[in-house]
């Protein structure tokens, strides 16, 4: 808080709370003679009454004893009939309204003669002693009111009670004591209470008929306080609590008939009446309270507006300095010809303490603002046209860097009076941004630029080759047994081997192109040509490079990298364009057994955009229905007749048209629903198998081609088994085709899921015998029954001696083993008969058919029947 704020603020707090305490002790001072001025006013008004009340209670009490009595004394002194004392009862009730009964009772309680529409059966006991006159007030019925009964004694000759003349008066409603007595002002109570304490009387009545049967007394302190009022020399007037209800009375005593009368008001309609008259006055000192609220603040306002801004100023003048002051950045002040005004000593050299700079000296003579020498006329003439200006400089005498920003200072009409430049040491700043540089755009490990760095170092190069109409190349690497180094020795060693690599393109690439990092074991090499074979000697360096051993923690690897070619401008204008046809020829490159590299054509991305429709389209197949099962016969040798089939799968897809299996069936394999082909194939085989036994009069077999993937990454021999038992196959009947490479790749991990698959009865052929790891010990070890001869030494059996000789020798071998021989690609008679003189057992070929749908097979089953005698 300001100071003077402070100290005028404390003022007005103090005068205006005294003032509001003067207000509220006015307002309690008002108040309480308020409430004395409306408890005597109250006091006025019941004591009057209590006067009148007392006088018409005891007038009437004196009234009605004096007939009661005059009744008594004349019934004693005349005797009459029952029925004339009936009618003089009557005629004194139709004389007096407020009685409601009138009885003559004998001493002992009976009633002798009544009138009136009341009873009651025990009058005697409504008095507390012989003497009394006023009986205790009672309530006849439920739905009644409460009445009081008097009585009159008879006297006999003796002067004894020899009976009673006994009345009950109603003490509410019209012409009643409380009407005579004007009892009209609202809230007030009067009871008629006895020395004992008893209420004989009260109005208004009880409020409910359950009070008005057990409120009978008033407390002791009530009484005493009855007592103590009715007192000539003592107050008039009390306060007391009936039925938890405070209550102002006054009272009087009737002494012949020891009871009190008693006048009440409420203390809330007290209360009331005192809210009433001090409302106006309160809301006058709240009022005055706020008005005088708002002129202090405005005073005060006023007061200390002038006070408030000049220790703003000054406050505000003193921060200034002190934070030009301390600022971590050097300010300096010129004036208009760039003279030193002003200077803090806030500008370090190395960690150095602050240095003072000089007054009065010229702001270039003076380091480190030596370095804006070669800049002074380029800012002045932004600083005339109203900019400001800003720039980063070196001090390579100290290797520092400096940031500078210069603003000016105008007079009111605009001219420039002074200079404020402010320069702050950014070495550090640079060094980090240097470093962050860095860690952004060069791999940690090998230090060659990352993917993001060469994205942009390419797009630089390929520009200028454009501008200078150049070429280049982008040579793609993978390395091709990386992930087998890591899982075999760990990524310890195998980052290792990742900056071996590094080292060697570098090496090779030279000052000639430019080597990358991409990621992992991708590496990417960009150079400018002018002929063709200048790429292709970098990129057979590489690979020269690549294949020689390397000697890392004691231990001898060997590995080859695979390189993928594209050029700009020949393959793509783009960056994104170049580096994507590297990628698909590295692909190929890989395709072609690794350790090599390919150029990028326009037939390659053909096909590699024919693959990628292929296995978006293969997916969904199935499901439309797309795929489909062909049949090509396998028959006897000797006499040609038909032995069993081949299944072949078939796709015909509404997009690509018919797809060669060769294309899609691996594709299947490599996007992961080779599984679901096979099941299809089994299910569908199976099915079609049972319906051809219907035209064949011998027991027929059916061969399904099996995968690797299918043996190895499923549940083969379930898969089977459930297809047997939903189709009723004999299990003898179905053949399941292994390739050769994939028995000798997977020997050990294949021999249980065979011997799994032969203990559900189905048979196991080789299928391209031949063409891989030919070898006699898995053809013992594996429960295989056929051998199926490829077509590559079929085609050629009659013409070529090597092949008919090997084709003899295997046909002999197997048969030694107790395998049966397929050979399969048969097309004409000359192989047919050859074959039948080698011993071979079932052919295959176009020669018997060539592959047919499921209707046309039928077809040429039927054509296949021998015919009976009599159609001969």
């Amino acid at each position: 808080m300001i100071k003077g704020f402070g100290r005028t603020s404390r003022w007005f707090n103090l005068l205006y709370s005294l003032l509001a305490l003067l207000m509220l002790m006015a307002l309690f001072t008002f108040g309480y003679a308020t409430w004395i001025d409306v408890k005597g006013q109250a006091v006025e008004s019941l004591e009057p009454h209590n006067k009148t009340l007392t006088q018409v209670i005891e007038r009437f009490f004196n009234h009605q004893e004096t007939l009661l009595t005059d009744l008594a004394a004349d019934l004693r002194e005349r005797s009459t009939t029952r029925e004339d004392l009936s009618g003089r009862l009557n005629d004194f009730l139709q004389a007096t309204p407020q009685m409601r009964v009138l009885a003559v009772l004998d001493r002992r309680g009976t009633v002798i003669a009544a009138t009136g529409d009341l009873s009651a059966t025990d009058w005697l006991d409504l008095y507390e002693s012989d003497d009394s006159v006023i009986g205790r007030p009672f309530r006849p019925s439920f739905v009644g009111e409460n009445v009081l009964p008097l009585r009159a004694p008879i006297f006999d000759d003796m002067g004894r009670p020899n009976g009673y003349v006994v009345a009950a008066y109603r003490m509410l409603g019209n012409n009643t004591i409380w009407q005579e007595a004007e009892e009209s002002e609202a809230g007030r109570r009067s009871m008629l209470v006895g020395e004992d304490g008893r209420i004989y009387l009260a109005f208004p009545e009880t409020e409910t008929l359950w009070q008005s049967f057990l409120s009978f007394t008033v407390t002791e302190p009530f009484l005493d306080t009855l007592s103590s009022i009715t007192n000539p020399e003592a107050e008039s007037s009390a306060k007391v609590n009936y039925q938890d209800e405070d209550l102002l009375i006054t009272a009087s005593h009737l002494d012949k008939y020891q009871m009190f009368v008693v006048s009440a008001l409420p203390s809330h309609d007290l209360y009331q009446r005192w809210l009433e008259r001090m409302k106006f006055v309160a809301l006058t000192v709240l009022i005055f309270l706020g008005a005088g609220l708002l002129v202090f603040r405005n005073i005060f306002s006023r007061a200390s507006r002038v006070e408030v801004a000049r220790n703003e100023a000054e406050s505000n003048v003193s921060k200034l300095s002190q934070a030009i002051e301390q600022s971590p950045s050097s300010v300096v002040v010129t004036d208009s010809h760039w003279v030193i005004e002003y200077a803090n000593s806030r500008l370090g050299i190395a960690g150095d303490d602050p240095r003072r700079i000089e007054e009065g000296r010229r702001l270039t003579e003076v380091f480190p603002h030596t370095v804006l020498a070669g800049d002074l006329s380029l800012i002045s003439e932004n600083l005339q046209h109203g900019n400001n200006w800003y720039g980063e400089r070196r001090a390579r005498e100290e290797k520092q860097w400096y940031s500078f920003s210069v603003s000016s200072m105008t007079d009111d009409l605009g001219h420039i009076t002074n200079y404020v430049i402010i320069a702050q040491d950014i070495t550090e700043r640079k060094k980090a941004e240097v470093k962050l540089y860095k860690q952004a755009n060069y791999d940690a490990l090998t230090g060659l630029p990352n993917r993001r760095r060469t994205n942009d170092l390419l797009a630089e190069k390929m520009k200028t080759a454009w501008k200078q109409d150049g070429k280049v190349a982008i040579l793609y690497m993978d390395m091709d047994n990386f992930k087998q180094v890591n899982d075999t020795f760990g990524h310890l060693l195998g980052d290792q081997l990742l900056k071996y690599v590094a080292a060697q393109l570098q090496k090779v690439v030279g000052s000639a192109g430019t080597a990358c990092h991409m990621s992992g074991d991708e590496f990417l090499i960009f150079m400018g040509f002018e002929e063709k074979y200048e790429v292709t000697a970098m990129a057979e360096a590489l690979l020269a490079a690549m294949r020689e051993p390397v000697f890392l923690d004691g231990k001898k690897l060997f590995t080859s990298v695979s390189v993928g070619i594209s050029c700009f401008p020949e393959d793509s204008a783009e960056p994104e364009g170049v580096l994507k046809q590297a990628d698909i020829a590295l692909y190929e490159a890989k395709n072609r057994g690794r350790s090599c590299y390919s150029f990028f054509d326009h037939e390659l991305d053909e096909r590699n955009k024919r693959l990628v429709e292929i296995q978006s389209e293969l997916r969904n197949a199935l499901e439309r229905k797309e795929l489909f099962m062909v049949y090509q016969t396998k028959n006897h040798i000797h006499d040609e007749r038909v032995y069993g089939f081949e299944a072949l799968m078939r796709w015909n897809s509404g997009k690509l048209g018919l797809v060669r299996p060769d294309e899609f069936i691996e594709v299947a394999e490599d996007i992961g629903i080779i599984d679901q082909l096979g099941e299809f194939a089994l299910v569908q085989a199976c099915a079609d198998l049972q319906r051809f036994e219907s035209y064949s009069s011998e027991p027929l077999t059916m061969a399904v081609n099996v995968s690797m993937r299918q043996l190895t990454n499923s549940d083969i021999i379930a898969t089977v088994s459930r297809v047997l038992n939903e189709s009723g196959l004999e299990p003898a009947k179905l053949e399941l085709e292994i390739t050769e490479s994939l028995l000798a790749e997977s020997m050990e991990e294949l021999q249980p899921i065979l011997n799994g698959l032969l203990q559900l009865g189905v048979t196991l052929s080789i299928d391209d015998f031949g063409t891989g790891y030919s070898s006699l010990s898995y053809l013992t070890r594996f429960p295989v029954s056929t051998l199926k001869i490829d077509r590559c030494f079929v085609t050629n059996i009659v013409s070529n001696k090597s092949d008919a000789t090997l084709t003899h020798t295997v046909v002999g071998m197997a048969h030694k083993l107790g395998l049966k021989v397929v050979a399969e690609g048969i097309e004409d008679a000359d192989q047919l008969a050859l074959l039948r003189v080698y011993g071979c057992d079932i052919g295959q070929g176009y020669f018997f058919t060539k592959p047919l749908e499921f209707v046309d097979m039928v077809e040429h089953l039927k054509q296949q029947r021998p015919q009976p005698d009599w159609a001969i």
